[in-house]
This record gives structure tokens, C-alpha cells and sequence, in this order.
């Protein structure tokens, strides 16, 4: 080693129980103690070799093995032979008794001590040998929507998750937790999602006023939203309670020391931002607007970008998206964002010339070749790159998504480097996404054109922060990374290096829970997680999206996926599935049958369903409480699959009945349908119960719904009493506005939806009624609001006609009354600024069911509607 590079030695070890008289040789590791990231590694690797029982010495003349972390540069050139250095890359070599991690940089220093760390406790020292590893994707990452404040909320904050998150985020040893599990797992980035996060990151020296002390919550339920839009509200502003107490100043340290110690572990910590909203500023006093026309909105904006990058030296690139509020046309959309983020850039790296930095560019809701030629002012030391949706939200579907392909994506991006975003919002309570194969036939489908970078993982519907839905919560909740330890881990090393085994997972499954028969407990989990893939290739075309489809809860935005969704909704182009409409077709009139069948996907899933259960039916009495948990999870997940399985063999059996024209068949089939649906109800009620003893039900953001287990029973069961009692529904309206359906019960009895997401007006001061096509499943009432700008109003006491579907007016007078008696003028014009609209029940039986499936405005009321008076 050269003389000059200071070098600690940490000696490791355990008292340690010979076996057979074999003792193991005494370890100690020698590396940089001015190197951070360095020390973290050797820590590291001291809790796994002290796991794997190797012995200590005190002294270093005694010790018999050493493991040096070296960067390259700090030995002697000629000492080995050694491949051109690479970003990441690291080499093991042997010399003597000593074994050298050597990396031409600190990320390829980690990952090599943490690999050698792992399998020598794994597999023991004699399996170490001369090795050069490269990573197979340079960027892995994570995608996180934070919840701040809420003051400035991110995405999706109110949900449960995102809500009960907001003090982690200010949790040093939150992040601590989670930046090691990152490392652990060979993730280098970190991108931190947030609608308007300035006002509590940055004091914008022009702008004084527009910063935000302390951290805080609102003490109301927020609307639900999927916009982004009325995250923060006059209301919720209005019910703050304090968190924290921090100044602003305080709140930039805090976050510089976050990016210190993800630096230290070699992650990279990106910001991306929807626009434009100006959450957090509403009480600053300058009058800030949410419109790309307002001047003092784009000036703040651009400086508020300037000095985070000054603010945030570590700070590695800055996400933006053209969307969401920022309702131009394309090219003014463009201009907004490099007036923003494009100048702010260049003001800064101005007074930086030697810093390098990234913009990148999300692709949707613009057009590429625009987002280049608008941004060709930018700094040279700023690269533009991109990102894409890759699988848009079901990540656990195909392996191979086509959607990048289809859309042409790679010719418009060209020589740019870009991210694939790879959304995971299937799952939410359990710990699914746990098959090597897949996740390894994922990475290596990724395109490989060169210019790709890597990718970042995460949900939009869910805080990956801490856990709060576990009935038996540990003192301080469970990181999700930790509880998804193996998912996480999958993706993350395997990105670095897919060329690591099964034999390797399943040894790490066996070193985790060695109460049980690790090959059991691999093989029950990866099949356990195939059922969610294999669902959703089936029922997948218009589902892709996140809000479309929830396989957890086999419900969407829209209410519940009903086995006629399942016959109308088409398997993901390109995987060889027949939909229900083909298949039918094909055996009723005697055509070839060419891909895998309706009937073939429901036994798959059932095959998968049963051997995850049949290979954990001996693992009982389990002392370890993570281990028993898990279990519970692949058998709930199972559960799940076996309900799936009956419901697609129901539809399809539903489906061939209502075409076939011998009755013979037809009665047959539909008598198959029915006991597919009622085995289907009794497997969702085992899943159910299994659900409701590990979880308490959650309210999901993109869904606009809490999710209870055991009240969507009835949504189950009433698939059996529609085909039982011959009840079809009506032809869908010409125009629909809108179809759902959800199930009340004790923590969902509202239901919430913008008229943003509608093709209804927002002004209704020139309606007479709303008319609702509704189907109930009870004479119970319910009440019909409307939400505007400044009022929640409400029509309460309509009772529905039960199960038929019928037209429901409701005279717009009444909420214009309202109105006018709380502004004390009968002339004020009202209504012409609704929001939304919801259904309540807040008195019930059961679990009743209201289905909609249009909404319409009109001055006459069509003929049979009841008009509720």
C-alpha cells in the first residue's frame, strides 16, 4: 500500500462455536478511516461475517485473513493486473493470506465489500475468488413522492400513508434506515418527488417571505384528487397542527446532512417537480398565481431553482413534468419550464462552472423533439435527459412491456440518455414482487440501446416510508424497505449484476429464516408472487394505469372489476393470451385456438395459488415474527390467486353462455359460471378474513377509496346474485360520463370525484338537475354532495330503488338555496364553480353497493327518472 494513504485497521469478530474441529480463521479488514464510504462498507461487512461465526484476533500479526478495501489509485500500479477502471466496477484479487477489494472509485469499493461480505457468510471464505465485476445498469434507483408538508404536499399525501409519513421525513433516523437499505441492496439514486417542494427546502433570497418554518399537518380529511390539484386547500390550511418545530435554516441543514450521508453510500439524490403549483406560498404575500403567464410566479420560480442548486451542492439533477397544472398548449408548456428549471440551471452553474448537473425530462404529456429545440440555450454542463413510464404503472404484468416500442419512444429520444420510471403500485399491504425470474427477465428486457440509463422504482398511490397498516406494528413502525427486504433486493442487485442465481436468493431466504426449509419457502414465495403478473397480462388493456387497476383489492378508480370487466378488458398486447371475446368465439364456431386460453390462465393461476400454499401447510408455530408475518403474506396472496383463478373460469363460463346458441351448452355453461363465482366467493372470503386479521384497511389516493377487505364481500357476492337471478345490465349510455361502483362500510362511507376527470362542466348555474344512473343494492339512503370553490353542499335522505338500475334527478335548486342563504343573497349567481361530487351513507346495514354509470346535466327531466324531492 502506498505510505501515504491512511489506512485503519477494524479487527471483526464473535466467539464462534467449532464444528468438527474445524475453527475459523480469524478475520480483520484493513481500509481508508478518512473514507466514509469506506467505513460504512467495512461496518457492514463486520455484521456479516460476525453472522457467519468467524473468530477474532486482537492483534494483526495474528489474524490469518485480511480483506483490504483499497481504491486503486492508492496501490502500486504494477501490484496486479487490473481491467480499464469503470464507473461502479470493482475486483477482487488475492495475494498471501490478504484478499484485495480494489475499485477505481468509492460506489465500486461499497458494492465490492458487500459482495465479498456476503459470500463468505453465505457460501464461506473458499468460494472467493479473482473476480472483475461490472454493473449491468449504471443508474438504480428509487422513486420516492415525499410528503413534506401540508403546505407542500407531494402527489398523493392524502392517503393514509402519505399523511402519516409527513414527520419520517423529518426523521434523521428514517433516513439513516433507508439509505442503508439502499446501499445494501445496490441502489445509487435517490429521486425525491414533490408537487412544490421550495418553500420547504430553500430562502430564495428575493423572496424572504416565501419560505416555511416548523413542519406541519392538517387535522382534516382531504378531498381526494388526482391531479394533484387541492392537495393543499383554504381548509386544510386552515386546521394545521405543528409536527415539528424548525426554522427553514434548520430544515437546510437537515437535508444537506441527508444528501451527505446518501453521498457517503454512494447515491445520487435527484428532485423532480410536477408544475406548476404554488403550494406553500398562498399566505407569502406576493400574490403568486398557478398560471405560466403570471411574472412573479415564473421569476420565483426560476430563482427558487437557482438557489436549490446553490443551497444543495450535492443535489445531482432535477426532474420536471409538462403536466399536470400546466394547462397550455405544448409550446408555451416547454417555454414555462425552460424559463423555470432551464435558466434557474444556468443562473446557477454561471457561478459554478466547474459542477456538473442533469435535467431530465419526463416524456409524457409533451413531444420530445420540441423539449429539445426549447432547451438548446442550456448550460453545456447541465446534460437534458429523459425518463419514460416503462410498464405506466404495473410494473408486476409483462416482463417485456411493449409500450416503449409502440409509442416509438427510442426513435424520438435519439442519442439522449434516459430513465425508464418503473411504477410499482401493485403492492401496497403485502410482500409480493418476490420471483428472481422475474425480476431478472425484467432488467435484462430493458432496452439496451446504449443510451439508457437505468431506472427508478416506486408507487404513486403509497408512501414508501413506514408501514401503519400492520395489525401488530412494531414500537417504531417497519420501513417498507425493510419489510420488502427480498422485492427491493431483487431489483437492486440484480440490476447490478442479473447474472446472480436463484441459488444465490434462496441462500439469503436461508440465512434470514433459518427456522424453515429455505428451498420451501423460496419456491412458495416466487410463486406466491407469479400471481399478480399472470392476472394482470390477462385483465390488463386500458388497466395499465394505476387508478384502472388495483390487483390487490381487484377494484379500481372506477369501483370494482366485475367479471364483465374481466370478459371486456383485453390481456396485454404481445404475451400470446386470448381474451375471453376471442376464445369464445373460436370454440362456439370451431376455429384454431392459437395462444393460451381464459381456461389456461385460471388453472395457472390456480397452480401457482396451491403450490405456494402447499409448500408453507407445515410451517406452523413459527417463532420469528418477521418470518411468520411473511408467511401469512404468501398464504393471503395465494388466497387471492385462487379467488382470481374461479373468477376468470366464472367469466368465461358467463361469457360462452351468453353466446351460445344450443341451450344444452348454454344451460351448462352458465351453471359452471355460477359455481365458479360462489367457489370464487368463498375464496375471497378466506382471503378476506386473512387480509383483515394481518391489516387494518388503508385509504388509497389514486383509488378515492378506503380499502376494506371484508366489505367487499358483497361486491363479490353480488356478482353471484346478478348471474344467479338472470339480471343483465343496461347497454352503456352513448355518452357516459362516468361508471363505478363501491361498497360502503364503517371506514369507507364516502366517495369523492373530480369533475376534472369527468366530461361534465364545471359551470352548472344553467342546469335544472343532475340525473344519476344508479344501481343499489339497498332501499337505504344516501346522500348526493357537491363541492365547489368555497362550500361542501348536500341533498341527504334520497332513497335509491334496489337492484335495478334507475335515473335519479336531482333538482340543482336545492343547491343553489344553499348557497345563497349562507351568502345572504338570493341574486348572487351560484354554481358555476362545482368540483366534484360525492355519495355518502353515513347510516347503514350491511355492506350496501351503489353503482354509477353516467351523470348528465339537463333543464327537462328524461322520461321514468325519479326525481327526488
Amino acid at each position: 500500500m502506498k505510505k501515504n494513504c491512511p489506512i485503519l485497521l477494524l479487527l471483526i469478530g464473535l466467539v464462534f462455536s467449532a464444528l468438527a474441529n474445524n475453527t475459523k480463521p480469524s478475520i480483520a479488514i484493513l481500509f481508508d478511516h478518512h473514507n466514509k464510504s469506506a467505513a460504512f462498507t467495512a461496518a457492514e461487512m463486520k455484521k456479516d461475517l460476525q453472522k457467519a461465526g468467524y473468530m477474532v484476533n486482537t492483534i494483526n500479526n495474528k489474524v490469518q485473513i485480511r480483506l483490504i478495501l483499497a481504491l486503486s489509485s492508492t496501490i502500486q500500479s504494477d501490484s496486479f493486473s487490473l481491467p480499464p477502471a469503470e464507473p461502479q466496477s470493482y475486483s477482487i484479487r488475492k495475494k498471501g493470506n490478504d484478499w484485495y477489494i480494489l475499485a477505481s472509485e468509492n460506489k465500486g469499493l461499497i458494492y465490492g465489500g458487500l459482495d465479498i461480505a456476503e459470500a463468505i457468510k453465505l457460501n464461506g471464505l473458499n468460494s472467493i475468488t479473482n473476480i472483475d465485476k461490472t454493473p449491468y445498469l449504471q443508474k438504480r434507483g428509487i422513486k420516492f413522492n415525499i410528503p413534506l408538508d401540508a403546505r407542500t404536499p407531494s402527489y398523493t399525501d392524502n392517503g393514509d400513508s402519505g399523511q402519516k409519513n409527513i414527520a419520517n421525513m423529518w426523521d434523521m433516523n428514517f433516513w439513516h434506515e433507508f439509505l442503508d437499505e439502499m446501499a445494501r441492496d445496490h441502489y445509487n439514486v435517490l429521486s425525491l418527488w414533490s408537487l412544490q417542494p421550495y418553500p420547504s427546502l430553500v430562502k430564495v433570497p428575493e423572496y424572504p417571505n416565501a419560505s416555511l418554518n416548523d413542519v406541519k399537518k392538517t387535522t382534516v380529511h382531504l378531498l381526494p384528487t388526482s391531479d394533484g390539484i387541492d392537495m393543499s386547500t383554504p381548509t386544510s390550511l386552515a386546521h394545521l397542527v405543528t409536527l415539528k418545530k424548525i426554522t427553514i435554516d434548520q430544515k437546510i441543514k437537515f437535508w444537506q446532512d441527508v444528501m451527505q450521508y446518501a453521498d457517503d453510500r454512494g447515491i445520487e439524490c435527484y428532485l423532480f417537480t410536477w408544475n406548476i403549483f404554488i403550494d406553500g406560498l398562498e399566505n407569502s404575500g406576493y400574490g403568486f398565481t398557478d398560471k405560466s403567464t403570471d411574472p412573479k410566479t415564473m421569476d420565483y420560480m426560476r430563482k427558487a431553482t437557482r438557489t436549490l442548486l446553490q443551497t444543495y451542492p450535492l443535489l445531482k439533477g432535477i426532474g420536471i413534468t409538462a403536466g399536470e397544472n400546466l394547462k397550455v398548449p405544448e409550446t408555451d408548456k416547454e417555454k414555462a419550464m425552460y424559463d423555470i428549471y432551464g435558466q434557474g440551471i444556468n443562473d446557477a452553474l454561471a457561478l459554478e462552472p466547474n459542477r456538473k448537473f442533469v435535467l431530465i425530462h419526463r416524456a409524457h404529456q409533451t413531444n420530445i423533439t420540441l423539449v429539445k429545440s426549447t432547451f438548446t440555450g442550456l448550460n453545456p454542463n447541465c446534460e437534458l435527459k429523459f425518463s419514460y413510464k416503462y410498464s405506466v404503472a404495473q410494473m408486476y404484468s409483462s416482463v417485456a412491456p411493449k409500450f416503449i416500442y409502440d409509442e416509438k419512444f427510442l426513435d424520438k429520444v435519439g442519442d439522449s440518455h434516459f430513465f425508464l420510471t418503473v411504477r410499482d403500485d401493485s403492492w401496497y399491504y403485502l410482500r409480493g414482487g418476490s420471483d428472481p425470474d422475474f425480476a431478472r427477465a425484467y432488467i435484462k428486457n430493458m432496452p439496451r440501446n446504449g443510451n439508457l440509463q437505468g431506472f427508478y422504482m416506486g408507487p404513486d398511490g403509497y408512501t414508501w416510508g413506514r408501514e401503519y397498516v400492520s395489525r401488530e406494528p412494531d414500537a417504531i413502525h417497519e420501513s417498507v424497505i425493510k419489510k420488502r427486504w427480498y422485492s427491493f433486493g431483487l431489483m437492486g442487485k440484480l440490476a447490478y449484476d442479473p447474472n446472480l442465481s436463484n441459488a444465490h436468493f434462496e441462500k439469503e431466504i436461508k440465512d434470514r429464516f433459518p427456522e424453515v426449509d429455505a428451498q420451501k419457502l423460496y419456491t412458495a414465495w416466487a410463486k406466491a408472487s407469479q400471481i399478480f403478473p399472470t392476472v394482470t397480462r390477462f385483465h390488463n388493456q386500458r388497466l395499465q394505469n394505476d387508478f384502472e387497476w388495483y390487483p390487490e383489492a381487484c377494484t379500481s378508480y372506477y369501483g370494482f372489476q366485475t367479471i364483465e370487466k374481466f370478459i371486456t378488458r383485453l390481456p396485454q398486447a404481445g404475451e400470446g393470451l386470448l381474451s375471453i371475446p376471442v376464445y369464445t368465439d373460436a370454440l362456439l364456431n370451431n376455429k384454431p385456438i392459437e395462444g393460451t386460453t381464459p381456461f389456461q390462465i385460471a388453472q395457472n393461476l390456480q397452480d401457482e395459488a396451491d403450490q405456494a400454499l402447499k409448500l408453507t401447510a407445515g410451517m406452523h408455530n413459527i417463532k420469528n415474527k418477521e418470518l411468520r408475518q411473511t408467511i401469512d403474506d404468501i398464504r393471503a396472496i395465494a388466497y387471492l390467486g385462487q379467488y382470481y383463478a374461479r373468477k376468470i373460469a366464472g367469466a368465461t363460463n358467463k361469457y360462452l353462455s351468453d353466446k351460445s346458441t344450443d341451450e344444452a351448452k348454454k344451460a351448462r355453461y352458465r351453471s359452471d359460471a355460477i359455481k365458479d363465482l360462489r367457489a370464487a366467493s368463498a375464496n375471497w372470503k378466506t382471503y378476506a378474513a386473512q387480509m383483515d386479521w394481518l391489516y387494518v384497511p388503508e385509504h388509497l389516493p389514486r383509488l378515492h377509496i378506503t380499502i376494506d377487505f371484508k366489505a367487499m364481500l358483497a361486491e363479490v357476492d353480488k356478482e353471484v346474485t346478478l348471474l344467479e337471478n338472470n339480471v343483465h345490465e343496461p347497454t352503456t349510455p352513448t355518452r357516459p360520463q362516468h361508471q363505478m361502483e363501491f361498497v360502503f362500510s364503517e371506514p369507507s362511507h364516502y366517495y369523492f370525484w373530480h369533475l376534472q376527470n369527468m366530461s361534465m362542466p364545471l359551470d352548472w348555474s344553467a342546469y335544472k338537475y343532475v340525473v344519476v344512473d344508479m344501481y343499489s343494492t339497498t332501499p337505504q339512503k344516501f346522500n348526493f354532495l357537491l363541492n365547489t370553490n368555497t362550500d361542501t353542499l348536500a341533498k341527504k335522505g334520497i332513497t335509491p330503488a334496489p337492484n335495478k338500475w334507475i335515473k335519479v334527478a336531482v333538482p340543482l335548486a336545492y343547491f343553489k338555496q344553499q348557497i345563497a342563504a349562507k351568502r345572504g343573497n338570493m341574486t348572487v349567481p351560484v354554481l358555476s364553480d362545482v368540483k366534484g361530487m360525492g355519495i355518502e351513507m353515513d347510516k347503514y346495514v350491511g355492506y350496501p353497493i351503489i353503482q354509477t354509470r353516467a351523470f348528465t346535466l339537463v333543464n327537462d327531466i328524461p322520461e321514468g327518472a325519479m326525481v327526488v324531492n
